[in-house]
């Protein structure tokens, strides 16, 4: 029982993390804000999370309130996976 509450947070940071990539990459080349991220995209924890490790695998640049794809993500991004 108890995997199951570990599990539902993983997914749910997964669900954030392919939701806030999907819109930094639509908005190319407008650079949004963290704020435009959570307006956006919801729960401003789940968001500012999903940035911080989207920017620990180097897909995402964040520079002060700016969030940008790097040029890996941009590369990888019409690819189906």
């Amino acid at each position: 029982m108890q995997a199951q509450g570990i599990s539902a947070p993983l997914e749910e940071d997964d669900l954030y993390e392919q939701a806030v990539l999907r819109r930094v990459l639509a908005a190319q080349p407008t650079v949004l804000r963290l704020c435009d991220l959570i307006r956006e995209v919801g729960c401003r924890d789940a968001v500012e999370r999903a940035v911080r490790e989207l920017v620990k695998a180097g897909l995402l640049h964040r520079q002060g309130e700016c969030v940008l794809p790097t040029p890996a993500a941009v590369y990888v991004q019409g690819w189906e996976l």
